[in-house]
């Protein structure tokens, strides 16, 4: 693979929908969607936590599902059922970049990233939720009793209480 295809690849990141919100009848993001505000909350927790490889935290958010353009995402039940190499999914999407493999080589980074996706996953339940499905509530439970930083546990604990939608009603103003 060169950077030609590569660039397709996570292209059509764009046409995989998150599969898990299809089962509680709603109409998912995008896996590109999904990764973009993951990379903007791995961003935060990296300056809260302290971690100076902002450019690695930042490429391994990503690209944290990258390897989806390949595998598509499949939500819990599936993955109960089907047998997939994530792995190698993710090595033969980034095998011919070894600077954009190196973040996930790093303990301390992909803890971050793990934090950032769950926080993801969590402030798109959250939005679900104000929307008005009562079947998310399970996505959000589980993922915030998975978090392990510090940071990802408070901006957890802060983004429930609040109204996904208020910074809208307040630009209003």
């Amino acid at each position: 693979m060169d950077i030609i295809d590569f660039l397709y690849q996570a292209g059509s990141l764009k046409d995989v929908d998150r599969s898990g919100w299809k089962t509680v009848g709603i109409q998912p993001e995008s896996v590109s969607e999904h990764s973009y505000r993951t990379a903007l909350i791995a961003y935060f927790l990296a300056k809260e936590e302290g971690i100076k490889d902002l450019e690695g935290v930042l490429l391994a958010a990503l690209l944290h599902d990258v390897h989806e353009a390949l595998t598509t995402d499949l939500h819990l039940v599936a993955k109960k059922y089907a047998t997939m190499n994530e792995q190698k999914a993710r090595d033969d999407s980034l095998n011919f970049f070894p600077d954009l493999q190196r973040p996930f080589k790093d303990e301390k980074i992909m803890q971050i990233v793990n934090d950032a996706d769950k926080l993801e996953c969590i402030f798109q339940a959250k939005e679900y939720q104000d929307l008005g499905n009562p079947y998310v509530k399970d996505w959000i439970k589980n993922a915030s009793a998975s978090l392990k930083t510090h940071s990802a546990k408070s901006l957890c604990e802060k983004a429930l209480k609040r109204d996904a939608f208020k910074w809208l009603f307040e630009a209003r103003k």
